[in-house]
């Protein structure tokens, strides 16, 4: 995966020292929700921070907003600029300073209409943009002393101000109007106590008043626009920031319905508490109860050992004349009495229940999966993301060790598991019916689409052979939803699904849950690339590097990866064919 990584460590650092142009489910009261998690939180839209959260659409929007009043101011200064310096010789005045106001309309002149010509979206124009800011102080301080320090010249420079006041560029706005009104105010004080003569065509009366008040006022007046100007942009900001909060939740729940209009189906069929077509039966040692659940493949019993004490839950195959679902059942038996770890649900045995199918005998959970947790919370708090991360990590890398690959990690799969006594929840793996072996020849499912769309990998998409590189692409699926609140691939049918999950790349984390650290979005583009040699190499790694991510100490080498793949294919960007 970090293959030619060191030789393209430093692609962030000079990405970012590059000129980029510009200037600059119901309600959940507190005793519902569940001890193990707490719902994602970020910045308020009314919050002091939300204003400066804003996402790439409006980062956009913005910088094309600043490039049309760029090129109209620099349209507008030059065609005034020009035509005062071509007027200047017909009014008179003292010869020189006549012919440096001629020079510095003419110069003025030059550096608009360059940047009405360099402004551009996309273009780089900030170096011009301040060459433009330095030009017209100095331009204006001498055509000021020109026309006449105490006449309505300086009413000319707030349009100045309040131009560059709503540009992104704070620091070059204040230091404009600082310049401009040190330039106005010490020549205003010289000419009123007589240290330079009045030379402007328009002269002030011979008043200390007069003079003290311009002195005083017009910088006043410079710095009062200035302000109006930096707060019409932070209110601009702040309404952004809080349409996207808007957006983003509308379309978090729209998302949400998609999802639970997936599972209507399944949970219409579930029937849980119910007496099934084999409660009463016995398993072995087992007795089988009611029902708790029944999916696709089969249904799920509670049931009691004949010891009177010891509880589990008991699978069984609903077709058993389906000789396909049969031999998947009996392949699910084989690899889950295999596999023995916490971050896995323990089988405790399987066999044949009298002619009426198999079944497979496993720990009974106390608790709910990912996917309703989520319905309730919308998205988990950093965390407890982590938590999840970690313990479905560990799960996978002992499946990946003894040879299993999972093929449909996704929320329904993942269950938080609240033991009844009280002991510590833990997240644990369900449902290996559509798992592999490694090497195995996987008839049961060849040339077919195996997995659930929004969450399986490219190459499962395609319906070519998954190995544990595709289950870590579903489990960086399942923590970008987890984190941002949506999945990261969703359309209005299933075709459409597939299609993004091959050839687009999901929204940026952080223009979705804007107070997640910014490693994150690299680390998910790693953990999402369409090239499985691409991706984390173990899911020790993608833990580790989300654990890190989340502490801003990703390395160099990740941060690096994750900048060459933002490169091949940007965030909302389509795969170049």
């Amino acid at each position: 995966m970090l293959a030619d990584v060191r030789r393209s460590r430093n692609v962030g650092e000079e990405r970012e020292s590059r000129d980029d142009g510009g200037t600059g489910g119901g309600d959940l009261t507190v005793a519902d929700r569940p001890a193990a998690l707490r719902r994602g939180s970020g910045p308020s839209p009314s919050s002091p921070s939300s204003r400066l959260v804003t996402g790439l659409l409006s980062q956009q929007a913005l910088h094309v907003d600043e490039v049309v009043r760029a090129r109209g101011m620099g349209l507008l200064l030059g065609t005034l600029a020009l035509v005062a310096a071509i007027s200047f010789p017909l009014v008179g005045g003292v010869p020189w300073l006549r012919w440096a106001a001629v020079g510095a309309g003419l110069m003025l002149a030059a550096v608009s209409f360059g940047l009405w010509w360099r402004a551009r979206p996309g273009a780089r124009y900030r170096v011009w943009f301040r060459v433009f800011l330095a030009v017209s102080v100095l331009a204006s301080g001498v055509i000021e002393y020109y026309i006449g320090v105490f006449s309505s010249a300086p009413i000319a420079v707030t349009l100045g101000i309040s131009f560059f006041g709503t540009g992104a560029d704070r620091r070059v706005a204040v230091a404009g109007c600082v310049a401009a009104s040190l330039i106005y105010s010490s020549t205003a004080l010289l000419v009123g106590v007589g240290v330079l003569p009045d030379l402007g065509l328009i002269r002030g009366p011979d008043s200390p008043l007069v003079v003290g008040f311009a002195v005083f006022m017009v910088p006043i007046v410079f710095f009062g626009t200035l302000r109006q100007a930096l707060l019409s942009r932070r209110t601009a900001l702040a309404a952004m920031a809080q349409v996207e909060t808007a957006v983003r939740e509308v379309q978090a729940r729209d998302a949400q319905l998609a999802e639970a209009n997936q599972d209507l189906e399944k949970a219409l069929e579930v029937g849980a508490g119910k007496i099934g077509r084999h409660s009463g039966r016995r398993a072995g040692e087992w007795v089988l109860g009611p029902l708790i659940g029944r999916g696709a493949m089969g249904e799920v019993y509670a049931a009691l050992h004949t010891n009177g004490h010891t509880t589990a839950a008991v699978k069984t195959l609903a077709a058993t004349d389906d000789p396909v679902q049969l031999a998947r059942f009996r392949r699910e038996a084989e690899i889950t009495s295999k596999l023995r770890a916490p971050g896995l649900v323990s089988v405790f045995e399987v066999g044949d229940l009298d002619g009426a199918g198999p079944y497979i005998v496993m720990e009974l959970l106390a608790g709910h999966d990912l996917a309703w947790h989520l319905r309730k919370l919308q998205r988990l708090a950093l965390t407890d993301a982590i938590a999840l991360c970690e313990q479905i990590g560990a799960g996978l890398r002992d499946a990946h060790a003894a040879g299993i690959v999972h093929r449909d990690i996704k929320p329904q799969n993942l269950f938080l598991h609240e033991p009844p006594g009280g002991g510590p929840a833990s997240w644990k793996i369900l449902d290996f019916g559509v798992s592999k072996l490694r090497g195995g020849q996987g008839t049961l499912t060849q040339n077919l689409v195996v997995g659930t769309p929004g969450y399986m990998a490219p190459e499962q998409a395609r319906g070519k052979m998954a190995d544990e590189r595709s289950d870590l692409f579903s489990f960086g699926a399942v923590i970008y939803r987890a984190l941002t609140g949506q999945p990261p691939f969703r359309g209005t049918d299933t075709p459409q699904i597939l299609f993004d999950v091959v050839y687009r790349g999901p929204r940026r984390p952080t223009d979705l849950a804007g107070e997640l650290p910014p490693d994150l979005d690299l680390v998910l583009a790693i953990a999402l690339a369409k090239r499985p040699d691409a991706r984390f190499a173990s899911a020790g790694e993608l833990v580790d590097a989300v654990r890190a991510a989340a502490t801003s100490t990703l390395s160099r080498d990740l941060r690096a990866a994750g900048e060459i793949l933002l490169l091949e294919l940007p965030w909302g960007g389509r795969v170049k064919k």
